[in-house]
This record gives structure tokens, C-alpha cells and sequence, in this order.
């Protein structure tokens, strides 16, 4: 991916809001599958992680606490 859009800030920082993609996809009106194809190009794109899972939730790394407070 060469560049990023509004679209993967948003859909990144509403997951790091809500905790799981799938309460994300109820407040975006958007299916799971689409919200994580875009967090996925968005990690390509930082070659990073940006999540790990802790049970059921995800949690930011320190990269992804970073990219969130740009977000933010």
C-alpha cells in the first residue's frame, strides 16, 4: 500500500475506542471482514502491529498507541 486514507485512520481508531472489531463494525455500520482487511493494510503500511489480543478484546502496542494519538 503506498498511501493511507481517512478510512483506515477512522476505522483503526474506533477499534482502539471500542476494544473489538466487532463492536467497531455495530458503530460504523460495517461488516467485520471490511473493518479488519483495512486494519491489516494499515499495519502492512507501518510493517508494525498495531493490536495484540487479550482474551476477546485488542489491545494497542506501543506503536499503536502512537498511531492512535495521531488518529486521535
Amino acid at each position: 500500500m503506498e498511501w493511507l486514507n481517512y478510512h483506515h485512520l477512522l476505522y483503526f481508531w474506533m477499534v482502539a475506542r471500542e476494544g473489538t472489531v466487532a463492536k467497531a463494525g455495530e458503530k460504523l455500520s460495517l461488516a467485520q471482514p471490511t473493518i479488519s482487511g483495512q486494519l491489516r493494510a494499515l499495519e502492512a503500511a507501518f510493517d508494525q502491529k498495531l493490536f495484540v489480543r487479550s482474551g476477546r478484546h485488542l489491545v494497542l502496542t506501543e506503536t499503536g498507541r502512537l498511531v492512535y494519538s495521531y488518529a486521535d
